[in-house]
């Protein structure tokens, strides 16, 4: 890949800005995690293959990695979820991938677990998209960068379920069980953790996200993560007088297709 210098130094100059605003020293810590030397030279690449433009600013910080809007040629918005190669949730993300059929061939390489979360993140968000869930579309995934839509109302990210206020709690639950269920007959997945915290919010309704450590109906861990997913959906709801028995409708979605 032939390097632009100018536009490679911009790039770094962005990355600079992004730390330099933030007062705390382990944000500052953690842009320096995320923006490692291969990492920067992959969002290069992908600025160069026309994935998107410019990264404009940071819109979320997870225990994994960072997300981004990102601004296309076109002037249309992306979302670039980065994951730090120096992760300390390390050992945790490795329960979700043991089991994984599709990854049988992790090993104890971080960078290798690392890339290899990333591209089951990008798998899942592309299962759950061809199914008709309500998920950002993926777009591309390199090496530990996925490029997703951006879920936003103009130019400003949505909200998180957990920090909005519910006008129709019945048609939000009704959206988000049925929805629940297309994840599990149609795509064949199980959330693993599914709740509030990873429910996005727009005029249009609701978008789920954080698709990362979804894991087959297979995984030895599927039934347990399956009970825990729909034991938080049920306490969510209960706080608007929706009662649900998690036994019924954990019968409703195991129960086989006629």
């Amino acid at each position: 890949m032939k390097i632009d210098d100018k536009k490679l130094r911009e790039l770094e100059k962005k990355v600079l800005a992004y730390r330099f605003r933030e007062k705390n020293l382990e944000d500052r810590k953690i842009y320096d995690e995320v923006f490692d030397h291969e990492t920067l030279m992959t969002i290069y690449g992908l600025t160069t293959k026309g994935y998107f433009d410019t990264l404009d600013f940071p819109i979320a910080t997870g225990k994994e990695g960072n997300v981004f809007r990102a601004t296309t040629i076109d002037g249309d918005y992306v979302a670039v979820k980065i994951y730090r190669m120096s992760n300390s949730t390390f050992n945790n993300i490795q329960k979700y991938i043991t089991g994984d059929m599709r990854f049988r061939s992790v090993g104890k390489n971080k960078r290798r677990t690392i890339h290899l979360w990333a591209q089951k993140e990008f798998r899942n968000l592309e299962r759950m998209h061809t199914n008709g869930i309500i998920v950002p579309k993926p777009i591309t995934c390199v090496k530990n960068i996925i490029v997703m839509e951006f879920i936003g109302i103009d130019e400003t990210p949505a909200p998180h379920l957990r920090s909005v206020e519910i006008e129709s709690p019945d048609e939000l639950y009704n959206t988000l069980y049925d929805n629940y269920k297309k994840i599990y007959k149609k795509a064949g997945l199980v959330h693993a953790d599914f709740s509030e915290y990873n429910i996005l919010m727009t005029e249009s309704g609701p978008t789920i996200i954080d698709v990362g450590q979804a894991v087959l109906t297979n995984h030895p861990m599927a039934r347990e993560f399956l009970e825990r997913d729909i034991k938080n959906l049920a306490r969510y709801f209960k706080r608007f007088d929706i009662q649900v028995e998690v036994e019924d409708l954990m019968k409703d979605i195991l129960e086989e297709e006629k």
